[in-house]
């Protein structure tokens, strides 16, 4: 049981906030040995994806106590049943391997749409192999992970040439061609008020923040001027003086902006990216596609109220069901908001039809704690993957540029009114994965 222990510690600490990549193969290849020598491997392997789930996600505890946390680092933990099972019945901890990427995959995907946050691909951003993700996906960067690990389980001279020589390998994977032509941006980082599930009972602080963050800042010439998510919190369409200082802040400067929104509409409301134009008119909108499962809507209500009471303030919003994308200078610029960044389908969706992405979320959720580190790792392991610069831009946590080969240009620290003036190159190159797909 030790040994278990040991290997969901390691392999946790390849993640954000401690981010030592090669933690998580020296992890995995202790499971894998303890696998081929446990006679209980189903039980162990269940404990290894308990304990590495519900050390990576500790943060999505802080505000709401302990159960929920416990309750999702144990349903992440039933994907690990099948790795010990196939170990269990089949002798074959290759197999086994083979079963933990395939119960990776899925856990991405069900239930509610999936939770592939700790994927161990996202814990190689700084990992010699990371531009193969732009070959394979994350999927084969979690994989080549997965076999160095086997190597190492049972090291020998010839297991530790064929580690060298993969390697070696990957180094001559090139990367990804830089972008031609740029847009000048200025992302306002506003702070809010007050950090953990009450931040957003104060939304027009939050707004008056970013209004004011905005002035303090801007300063020189810009092509946009981007908020992150829940900047605007009160719907511009239902209160006029939200939309006049909208208007007023655009003309002043002569520049569009592109703000997080949350919308009212008939049936509910809907998390937003909108850019107004240099007149403060709404030009285009994009409405949030992937929604936060027990954030954004609750599923399994009566049963998650029983769970927790910070389930009954849970507003279902109504997710939006198209593609939209913003043009600036031309270029078109793809919004993914928040939670999306772990959807392999929707980046992908947006990355092959913009030429930049930037990323709008809010981390005042779960303000000091690992989340906002690990998010821009997975918008950092995303850049790379789809060749694409991306602007990440948040409330309270990090801001990022970060450049299609995944190197941050320049960021912000978390908690503190903050801006970042750069630019953000545009690509129309396709990775061979998004070729594929």
């Amino acid at each position: 049981m030790v040994a278990i222990i040991l290997a969901a510690f390691l392999a946790s600490a390849a993640f954000e906030p401690i981010g030592i990549w090669f933690l998580a193969p020296i992890g995995l290849a202790i499971l894998f040995r303890k696998l081929v020598s446990t006679r209980h491997p189903i039980i162990e392997s269940f404990i290894f994806g308990f304990l590495f789930n519900a050390i990576v996600l500790h943060w999505t505890g802080k505000y709401v106590g302990a159960l929920p946390w416990l309750l999702l680092a144990t349903l992440q933990g039933l994907f690990y049943l099948p790795v010990g099972l196939v170990q269990r019945y089949f002798k074959n901890i290759w197999l086994s391997a083979f079963v933990l990427l395939i119960m990776e995959e899925l856990r991405s995907r069900f239930p509610f749409g999936g939770f592939g946050w700790t994927r161990v691909a996202f814990s190689q951003i700084d990992s010699p192999a990371l531009p193969i993700v732009a070959l394979g996906g994350v999927i084969a960067l979690s994989g080549f992970t997965v076999v160095i690990a086997l190597l190492l389980a049972k090291l020998n001279l010839k297991n530790s040439l064929l580690v060298a020589a993969l390697f070696i390998a990957v180094l001559i994977v090139p990367d990804n061609p830089r972008g031609s032509g740029s847009i000048q941006l200025l992302a306002i980082q506003g702070n809010t008020p007050e950090v953990g599930l009450g931040f957003n009972s104060r939304a027009q602080a939050v707004f008056d923040l970013h209004v004011d963050a905005t002035r303090e800042f801007a300063r020189g010439s810009f092509d946009a001027i981007v908020w992150p998510e829940n900047a605007v919190d009160i719907d511009p369409m239902l209160y006029s003086e939200v939309a006049n200082e909208i208007k007023s802040l655009n003309r002043d400067f002569r520049t569009p902006l592109i703000a997080g929104v949350v919308a009212q509409s008939q049936k509910g409301p809907q998390n937003a990216s909108i850019l107004y134009s240099a007149d403060g008119v709404p030009q285009t909108v994009y409405l949030k596609r992937g929604l936060t499962p027990f954030g954004e809507y609750m599923p399994l209500r009566s049963i998650a109220e029983l769970v927790n009471p910070f389930a009954e303030n849970v507003v279902d919003f109504i997710p939006g069901e198209k593609r939209v994308v913003h043009k600036i200078k031309g270029h078109r610029i793809g919004p993914i908001i928040c939670y999306e960044i772990i959807d392999d389908d929707l980046v992908r969706d947006m990355a092959k039809n913009s030429d930049a992405l930037i990323v709008q979320t809010n981390s005042a959720t779960f303000a000091n704690t690992a989340q906002s580190k690990q998010q821009l790792a997975i918008t950092r392991i995303r850049a790379v993957e789809h060749s694409r610069y991306i602007l990440s831009v948040s409330t309270i946590g990090i801001s990022a540029f970060i450049d299609n080969n995944g190197r941050v240009i320049n960021k912000t620290a978390e908690n503190n009114k903050s801006s970042l003036m750069g630019k953000l190159f545009v690509s129309n190159y396709i990775t061979p994965i998004d070729r594929l797909f």
